[in-house]
């Protein structure tokens, strides 16, 4: 491309890139301050109401199943990688747990996981025991989200030494 156009791509990039900047600080302040997490109390965090994990990610036999299970998830994510997830939970997304976002004709718009891609119909897992059963001539438009099924704003809702426990809890399960 022109030197014109390369310029007018670089602005745009900038401009994208924002979040992804200002969330790479945000993480890397938040991590400072995750330190001494208790795996007990972390327990408590995922298992309890105010963060509601579980209801949607199990951990061995208890748990949800709307999103990734996480009986192994200290193995293969680093205390940042965690944080990130929690915190920033559309930033990116685990393979088969990619977000889909259905419009309908009448312009209602769906967001959730596939569950079932069926000839007549589509069900999508839009959160803890809801989904939204879509039938085919009703589709309009379907493509891959980028907003998660999980809600964004846990660091908002859980306080510093919550986060610190449940990532420390995280890290624990191998």
């Amino acid at each position: 491309y022109s030197p014109a156009v390369q310029h007018q791509a670089e602005e745009l990039y900038a401009v994208l890139d924002v979040d992804a900047a200002k969330q790479r600080t945000r993480l890397e302040q938040m991590l400072s301050s995750l330190k001494d997490g208790d795996v007990r109390r972390g327990q408590a965090v995922f298992n309890g109401t105010k963060a509601a994990c579980a209801s949607c990610h199990a951990i061995g036999y208890l748990g949800g199943n709307v999103g990734p299970d996480l009986t192994h998830i200290g193995k293969i994510r680093n205390e940042r990688d965690l944080l990130e997830s929690i915190v920033f939970p559309s930033a990116s997304f685990v393979r088969s747990y990619e977000p889909v976002q259905v419009t309908t004709k009448s312009g209602k718009v769906h967001n959730g996981l596939m569950r079932k891609d069926a000839p007549d119909e589509v069900v999508l897992a839009t959160g803890a025991n809801q989904e939204a059963r879509i039938a085919r001539d009703d589709i309009e438009d379907m493509q891959p989200s980028k907003v998660s099924v999980m809600p964004a704003g846990l660091d908002q809702q859980l306080t510093i030494r919550e986060l610190a426990d449940l990532v420390a809890f995280l890290k624990a399960c191998k």
